[in-house]
């Protein structure tokens, strides 16, 4: 497809500089280059970010409807800055996390939370599935926030909850085996009642209602993986009052999450409502030009000569998280494949999450894509459906490669394994497991 963008924009150029004004197509229009059209956007590059901003603001509809009439379909454009012109010097890191539109609306917000603009919410929850950067979007917050942060991934929360939970049930077994109970107020249970509690909470009086006095009074906090509350009825309800109290102080909440709240399991209904009336925004796979500054800065110099060309086909290409770019980079990198590299298809994600529930289950994968209907079969056969669904995969999709089945039957299967797991909560802690 790229061919056929770079012929439409050759024949347009000369329309373009008619209609735009010698010195307008000198200045700004004749140092773009195509790189890439995809779901009906064509993608130049610009040489700096000045340039791509000035025909973005003043000559994005003139080329829309150029190239439009060239390709015989309405295209959009987007433009996008050669990054510091040295593709040797990028620096892809948390420092320095890759902003394209896959994930442009939650680097705004936290670019504007960073310099303590105001904002129409106090939660502010991200999601997206794994691979597309979003802990590396609040890593890059975490360098640059000018308040005092506080940051937990949600196993680091859960067992710091529990820690709490054990010292305060310890400390009342001693008080009831004759200890006295007056050391208690030297103790750091006590001073993390002082840190403002009060008396309403009387069970909640020990560490518990420390760590939560903690996470309430923090700055900023910072929750990573939040979806693997799901099921943990104790801690959601202890997040809750966390919420409650930043939300009277006005302290920022940022979570970031596999899943939307909608489609977190076993959520309490109190918590999905203060994730849900925050500031939700979905991050999504990087898009080619995101791809290709990725690319780029994995292959170092060479992607400036020698090796620009394949760099460039690879970002077309491939349709992937991160992680599995820097994979194929890195098969192509050191040839192992026959190929120069293995393309990111829909396939290699079924097949890849058909062979971790076929031995998680203990059934053959023949029988997956069969039609046996044992109840073994029946069941690992539902989960496949729903975790491809959760990794981008569609319904047609799914059923073609589950044996030629339709949208319709993933869809049932998926609803009668959502009943099945809320009635289980066995079966729930296997499937996130395989997540």
């Amino acid at each position: 497809m790229l061919a056929v963008v770079v012929e439409s924009w050759e024949r347009a150029r000369e329309i373009v500089r008619q209609r735009a004004g010698e010195a307008a197509y000198s200045s700004w229009l004749g140092q773009l280059t195509p790189v890439s059209i995809e779901r009906g956007t064509v993608y130049f590059e610009a040489e700096t970010r000045f340039v791509a901003d000035r025909v973005r603001a003043l000559f994005r509809p003139l080329l829309q409807e150029v190239l439009s009439a060239e390709i015989g379909t309405q295209v959009l454009v987007e433009i996008q800055w050669r990054e510091n012109g040295g593709f040797d010097q990028l620096e892809v890191s948390p420092q320095r996390p890759i902003v394209d539109d896959s994930n442009r609306l939650a680097w705004l917000v936290l670019q504007n939370l960073k310099n303590g603009k105001e904002l129409p919410a106090q939660v502010f929850f991200f999601h997206g599935v794994e691979g597309v950067g979003k802990t590396f979007l609040l890593r890059w917050y975490r360098e640059h926030a000018r308040r005092e942060l506080l940051w937990f991934d949600l196993a680091t929360l859960l067992k710091a909850f529990q820690a709490a939970h054990r010292d305060q049930a310890d400390g009342r077994s001693a008080g009831r085996g004759g200890g006295n109970r007056g050391d208690r107020g030297n103790s750091g249970a006590g001073k993390s009642t002082d840190r403002g509690v009060g008396s309403r909470r009387s069970p909640m009086d020990g560490r518990v209602a420390g760590l939560e006095s903690e996470l309430a009074s923090a700055g900023i906090l910072v929750i990573d993986e939040i979806h693997r509350i799901a099921g943990k009825s104790k801690l959601q309800q202890f997040l809750v009052r966390v919420l409650e109290r930043r939300e009277q102080e006005q302290l920022p909440t940022v979570m970031a999450s596999r899943w939307h709240p909608h489609d977190v399991r076993d959520l309490d209904a109190g918590l999905a409502t203060r994730f849900l009336a925050g500031f939700v925004a979905q991050i999504e796979r990087p898009g080619p030009l995101g791809r290709l500054r990725y690319l780029r800065a994995l292959e170092g110099a060479p992607s400036r000569n020698g090796r620009a060309s394949a760099v460039e086909t690879m970002a077309r290409q491939l349709d992937g998280t991160y992680p599995e770019l820097r994979a194929a980079w890195s098969r192509g990198r050191t040839g192992a494949p026959s190929r120069y590299l293995e393309l990111i298809d829909p396939g290699r994600v079924f097949g890849r999450t058909r062979d971790r529930v076929a031995e998680q289950f203990g059934v053959a994968v023949d029988d997956l894509l069969g039609k046996s209907q044992s109840r073994a079969v029946s069941r690992a056969r539902k989960v496949l459906a729903l975790l491809c669904l959760e990794q981008g995969l569609s319904g047609g999709e799914v059923g073609r490669f589950l044996g030629g089945r339709t949208r319709a039957a993933v869809s049932y299967m998926v609803r009668s394994l959502q009943t099945e797991m809320a009635r289980s909560a066995e079966l729930r802690g296997v499937i996130e497991g395989l997540l």
